[in-house]
């Protein structure tokens, strides 16, 4: 049987995941993520949730196909509706706006355990989620970017601490990435034309656009 090696961002999402925590992945689309991990012996289990019956059909032949059917369920949710607070350690949600991820926790209080760690990939709006999260009472634990099929994309994750704290927006769209790593510079820069894009109709942008620009020149 073949081995599955996430690539890109769902490779970083994976390395994120802690070891032996029981998974829910969220918008699983193929379930390649939970199949891998289960696959390494990184993970005990998974659920591989999909609100979409036809992804969720995908990734139950894949994880059929892989031999996994008795370690991976599948569930028809949207977000976390579906799932209880007693089945999953670590929770992936990759692949969606920084703002659908937010609303996702949002209706899911139960994700303010400290037990409980969140490992997101948004495909946009990242400060935004960034700020929520630390407006409620999260940490940032780590955060990188990776540069997969020639974008850019970032990864972070999360737990409640409960200190709930002011978040700035250059502190939101920086988050705990390193501008001195490549990848890091080259997330942040596609982040910053599009904050000089947006400063052109909300001028009241341009000291953040300033900031970002400094930063980014004194890392270099």
């Amino acid at each position: 049987m073949s081995i599955l090696k996430p690539h890109g961002r769902l490779s970083l999402c994976a390395d994120y995941v802690r070891e032996g925590s029981r998974l829910a992945d969220i918008g699983t689309d193929h379930g390649y993520l939970p199949i891998a991990l289960c696959q390494s012996g990184k993970i005990p289990s998974a659920l591989a949730c999909d609100i979409n019956p036809l992804p969720l059909r995908s990734a139950q032949e894949n994880i059929a196909r892989f031999g996994l059917s008795k370690k991976i369920q599948t569930r028809l949710s949207d977000g976390l509706k579906e799932v209880s607070p007693d089945e999953a350690d670590d929770i992936v949600i990759a692949g969606m706006g920084g703002e659908l991820i937010r609303d996702i926790l949002t209706a899911a209080p139960w994700v303010k355990d400290g037990k409980k760690h969140l490992v997101l990939q948004p495909m946009t709006h990242h400060d935004d989620l960034i700020r929520w999260l630390v407006v409620n009472g999260f940490a940032i634990i780590q955060q990188a970017a990776v540069r997969d099929d020639g974008k850019y994309y970032t990864v972070l994750s999360a737990q409640f601490t409960g200190d709930k704290t002011a978040c700035d927006p250059y502190t939101a769209l920086v988050g705990k990435l390193d501008l001195h790593e490549e990848n890091s510079r080259g997330f942040l820069s596609r982040s910053l034309q599009n904050l000089r894009n947006k400063s052109k109709g909300d001028p009241s942008l341009l000291p953040v656009v300033q900031q970002l620009e400094e930063a980014l020149y004194e890392a270099e």
